[in-house]
């Protein structure tokens, strides 16, 4: 791969933190909030990815498959990034998304290489 792990790690990191009361209104904030995330989450890694000559992708219902060590795993979005016009991943990018009533937490939670399974 043709990019550092200390840039990488700083290009993918992302931690979005949401606290407030239980009532109904801040559970639709919430709501709201993973709405735009899932949206704009792909296009928020490419465009900080394509200047290394990299693409990210975000891999559905994943995360048990690429960190079946964790225990939250099934809260686990994976983010594959590949080369450009390859389809074969060079990393994978974990983040941990914690809902509950009154709080929301997405943050970056590990890299690891693909083919190995290490963590950079």
């Amino acid at each position: 791969m043709s990019i550092d792990p200390g840039v990488l790690k700083r290009l993918l990191n992302l931690k979005i933190i949401v606290e407030g009361s239980a009532s109904w209104a801040f559970r639709e904030l919430l709501d709201y909030i993973l709405e735009i995330l899932e949206e704009r989450m792909p296009i928020i890694i490419n465009e900080a990815v394509e200047p290394y000559e990299l693409e990210a992708s975000i891999l559905e219902g994943r995360g048990c498959d690429v960190f079946p060590q964790e225990d939250r795993c099934g809260d686990i979005v994976v983010v594959g990034l590949y080369e450009k016009d390859s389809d074969k991943p060079l990393v994978y990018a974990g983040y941990l998304i914690t809902r509950g009533d009154n709080i929301l937490e997405v943050k970056l939670l590990r890299i690891i290489d693909a083919l190995t399974g290490e963590a950079i």
